[in-house]
């Protein structure tokens, strides 16, 4: 065969043409396959619709005159069951034999032949058995021996029934199997031509290829050396800048944890501020008795062992943010909840300033091997985020509400406030460095971007930013906001 008038074409139209050649054979192959499919389902449906429902039906008849009507009486004969519980086998059985029985004439109710006949037959038994079981139940006797002939006689014509219809669905099965086979047949031998013709026209395209390969590899050769130069210095180029990322993502943490000891001091002040008051009022109560000269040694006591109570709280408040801002080295079991409730409890004046509320819901408290201080610095971050969307919102009922739920996927623990949602335009940008919507004095823009690095780069987790319609517990519907942070399920170590 002569194929010079592909030497003619271009690389486009060569491919346009290997193109056409593969779409044409798939699309042949595509609707053989589908009239091979079609068929065999038709057949199989016709198969099954018309042999196969029929035939349970009157095995389920067959079940039902055997087990249900004659061994029960046979049971209440041995004394085995009572009468009243003969009875309610035997009326629910009757009712399930005429549900079946019309079920099967339905479907198929043949007028002549063997089967006809046969049914004719059955149905004069059928009312037979259906006197002597009224009998039974009108007065709880029968003549069994006639009972069990008929049941006996009624289910060999309900076998011959069932008979007729197996031989006729394996002969329609035949029928089938010999088109189907025909169809494969056909199908293969249209695989074939399409595979042996594709095989030729790629063989001829790929030599056509070869003189194009030649051509470039001088051009190749020429570019690697140019390549080598300068891969020679960009190892180099980027380890200075990698080192120089980690650098600016240090200082940028820094940053951030500075900036929330800023509002944690504020937190130390606010919720020293009460203890404070109550020593001081402690002070004056005892000088006050002293002054009336009712100070006792019981009094001085009490107090001071109230004293000491406010004084204690006071240290632990210390203790607990003084551990907020120690570094974790090493990933360690955490508790999920507590480290909510931790930040939480960081936070619990702001919310009580701006009449913020604050629901957690937990359904499986897990422990996860993470950097806990981390973790509730991501959280803190959050949640003070949602308290500058709410605090200047004139919504009546502010709420923030905390879901931790497991998944297959892993711990999802979404954080979500009903202060308006996201500008869509500051979605793409919200976890960007120095990214903010707040004034320069008021935010750095860094602690999104650091949470992000915290959750994925750190702890190997996912953290997103979207808005959703949320009711928060109430009646009304609103735009919300929501933070839902992903942390990989195999770092799940044990349930609390």
């Amino acid at each position: 065969m002569n194929f010079k008038f592909l030497d003619k074409l271009g690389f486009f139209a060569k491919t346009k043409l290997l193109i056409f050649v593969i779409l044409f054979s798939m699309i042949t192959i595509i609707v053989l396959s589908q009239y091979s499919i079609f068929t065999f389902k038709n057949d199989i449906d016709t198969l099954f619709q018309k042999r196969t429902v029929p035939v349970v039906k009157l095995e389920n008849i067959k079940d039902l005159y055997k087990i249900n009507v004659y061994e029960t009486i046979n049971q209440y004969n041995n004394n085995e069951i009572n009468l009243k519980q003969a009875k309610e086998v035997i009326s629910l059985a009757k009712e399930l034999i005429e549900k079946e029985w019309k079920c099967y004439l339905d479907k198929q109710m043949p007028t002549k032949g063997f089967e006809a006949l046969v049914i004719k037959n059955i149905l004069k038994l059928k009312k037979r058995i259906n006197e002597q079981i009224e009998t039974f139940l009108k007065t709880s006797k029968v003549d069994f021996k006639e009972l069990k002939n008929n049941i006996n006689t009624i289910n060999i014509y309900l076998s011959d029934i069932i008979n007729s219809n197996i031989k006729k669905a394996i002969e329609q099965k035949n029928k089938t199997d010999k088109r189907f086979s025909f169809v494969i047949k056909a199908s293969v031998m249209s695989i074939v031509v399409v595979f042996v013709f594709s095989i030729t026209l790629m063989i001829l395209i790929v030599e056509n290829f070869k003189k194009v390969h030649i051509e470039l590899e001088e051009n190749v050769r020429e570019k690697t050396k140019e390549l080598e130069e300068i891969n020679k210095n960009l190892e180099k180029r980027i380890k200075k800048a990698v080192e120089e990322n980690r650098r600016k993502d240090k200082i940028m943490f820094q940053q951030s944890k500075l900036a929330a000891m800023g509002e944690m001091l504020q937190n130390i002040a606010h919720q020293w501020r009460q203890p404070l008051g109550s020593i001081s009022l402690i002070l004056q109560s005892i000088k006050l008795k002293n002054e009336m000269n009712k100070l006792t040694p019981e009094y001085i006591d009490k107090k001071t062992d109230e004293a000491l109570i406010l004084a204690d709280n006071m240290s632990k408040t210390i203790d607990d943010f003084k551990n907020f801002f120690r570094p974790d080295k090493t990933k360690k079991t955490l508790s999920i909840k507590k480290c909510i409730c931790h930040s939480k409890q960081l936070i619990s004046h702001m919310l009580e300033k701006f009449n913020i509320k604050i629901d957690v819901k937990i359904k499986e408290d897990v422990k996860i091997l993470g950097y806990k201080n981390e973790l509730s610095h991501v959280c803190l971050n959050i949640l003070n985020n949602a308290i500058d969307s709410l605090k200047n919102s004139s919504i009546e009922n502010k709420k923030i509400l905390i879901v931790v739920k497991k998944e297959k996927k892993g711990i999802i623990i979404s954080i979500i406030d009903n202060g308006g949602g996201i500008k869509e335009e500051y979605l793409e940008k919200i976890f960007e460095p120095y990214f903010t919507t707040k004034l320069k004095d008021k935010g750095s823009g860094i602690g999104l971007y650091m949470a992000k690095q915290i959750i994925e780069e750190h702890m190997g987790g996912k953290i997103k930013a979207l808005n959703i319609k949320h009711k928060m517990g109430t009646d009304i519907m609103y735009n919300c906001a929501m933070f839902e942070i992903t942390l990989p399920i195999k770092d799940v170590d044990e349930k609390l």
